[in-house]
């Protein structure tokens, strides 16, 4: 009969082999053991974007910590609310901040949300990457104000905020490297072509002019222009992406009017000019400066936040002057796939001269893809109006919405979405106060958290 003293004894090594084991990795098991246990109501990662650098660099740090065993929510910080804050351990937020201090449209109603609930989130732990501009007085003010208002609400620092300049990758690796040393990442174990970047925008590509037309000659505005550019067939976007073009390394962006499937890259640009009459960079390339059939240096960025929601509906297109690219391309990409709830509120400056893309408008009114078809016109009087299509009045696009108000209610209750591109401090600040008026901050705050409300302002 064999002895059980030699099993006995081989057991035991194996048992004090694997305890040496995890005594030696325990590092490698803390730092990761942490994350792995968030469950979705644990850990979110959120964003307040406008161009697209907060996004990017908020997707790549999701999708770094899900790579390491975490259970992540990735959202826009409209959609983080106090009922979301109350179960919340940990909230990481990469936010932009828009012109002197402003929330960009994706993360405005964080603040006010957060004042209005009064809540305190004592078991919260945070911390913000904040994306600015030295040459604006309030450089990162909203990401400051989020840093303040969550510390107002009894949460606690996890890591310093970390306020970024143009992008400088060193000051944004330098908020990633404070997460590695507590264990939230392994960024140091990260591959060179994987560490984070703000570039949400794919590769420049040469286009060539195909066409330039002057759209408003004898206009009270300043001159406008559509540009087609001639396209790639591996050339890809959706209907609310930007164009970036690129001079001098500066960029530039424009919402693109088309869609892939029409062949060409069109934009709406109109002449901007410094007060000592020199033309902006961008609009007098564009406008003026290149030849047809020249080359310009374009990329693509993805916009999102200016995607029609996939199970849209009935949708609401509202906007002004060269905002009519961005309703345009969604207006185009409906009628190719056969949706035709579609209502487009437009505002310019005279009948006579500013009806841009007119014949495709009446088309579309005429056959129904346009369900309704109101235009304002700023310097018109009634006489002028009498001979066009739709409904045309006197005035702005907010005095449409609320003559229109009762119709807009009624589209709203039936699960339409609202979309509204052009000037953000007149005609979308202006409406977006309206819409308030009409719905009620709460329902505007809803709408927008349910990807109903979407607006492509600058």
């Amino acid at each position: 009969m064999l002895s059980a003293v030699p099993y006995f004894q081989t057991g035991l090594l194996i048992l004090v082999w694997i305890i040496f084991s995890l005594w030696s990795y325990r590092g490698v098991i803390a730092r990761f053991s942490e994350a792995r246990k968030h469950s979705d109501s644990d850990l979110i990662v959120a964003y307040a974007s406008e161009s697209g650098s907060a996004e990017a660099l908020s997707t790549q740090l999701a999708d770094c910590l899900r790579a390491q065993g975490a259970s992540v929510q990735h959202l826009p910080l409209n959609q983080v609310t106090p009922d979301r804050l109350r179960s919340l351990k940990i909230l990481l937020i990469i936010a932009s901040t828009y012109g002197e201090g402003d929330a960009p449209d994706n993360g405005r109603f964080f603040i006010p949300t957060l004042k209005k609930a009064a809540g305190q989130f004592p078991g919260l732990k945070f911390s913000v990457l904040g994306l600015g501009d030295t040459n604006y007085e309030h450089f990162c003010g909203f990401a400051d104000a989020i840093n303040s208002s969550l510390l107002d609400a009894a949460a606690s620092t996890l890591a310093p905020l970390v306020a970024v300049d143009r992008n400088d990758p060193e000051a944004i690796a330098s908020w990633f490297w404070q997460l590695d040393e507590l264990g939230m990442i392994d960024y140091g174990g990260l591959h060179q072509t994987d560490k984070v970047s703000p570039d949400g925008q794919s590769h420049a590509n040469e286009l060539i002019l195909s066409e330039r037309r002057y759209l408003n000659p004898g206009s009270p505005g300043a001159p406008l222009y559509e540009i087609n550019f001639s396209v790639q067939e591996h050339l890809n976007w959706s209907a609310g992406d930007i164009a970036q073009l690129h001079l001098n390394g500066q960029i530039r962006e424009y919402s693109i009017a088309s869609v892939p499937q029409e062949g060409v890259l069109r934009l709406l640009v109109r002449e901007q000019k410094h007060p000592d009459g020199r033309l902006g960079l961008g609009s007098g390339w564009l406008c003026q400066s290149a030849e047809v059939d020249s080359v310009s240096s374009v990329s693509l960025r993805c916009n999102p936040s200016f995607h029609c929601p996939a199970s849209s509906g009935k949708l609401i297109l509202i906007g002004n002057g060269s905002g009519l690219a961005g309703l345009r391309a969604h207006l185009k990409a409906r009628e190719l796939t056969g949706e035709h709830d579609n209502w487009l509120i437009f505002g310019e400056r005279s009948p006579a001269t500013d009806r841009h893309w007119d014949d495709e408008l009446m088309r579309w009114y005429e056959s129904g893809h346009l369900a309704f078809l109101d235009r304002s016109f700023s310097r018109a009087d009634k006489d002028e109006l009498k001979s066009l299509g739709g409904s045309a009045s006197c005035g702005y696009v907010q005095d449409v919405v609320m003559a229109r108000n009762e119709r807009l209610m009624r589209w709203i209750r039936e699960g339409a979405t609202i979309m509204v591109c052009g000037s953000r401090n007149g005609m979308a600040q202006d409406v977006d106060h309206l819409l308030c008026r009409l719905f009620g901050e709460d329902a505007v705050t809803d709408l927008t958290a349910a990807g109903r409300y979407r607006r492509d302002v600058y």
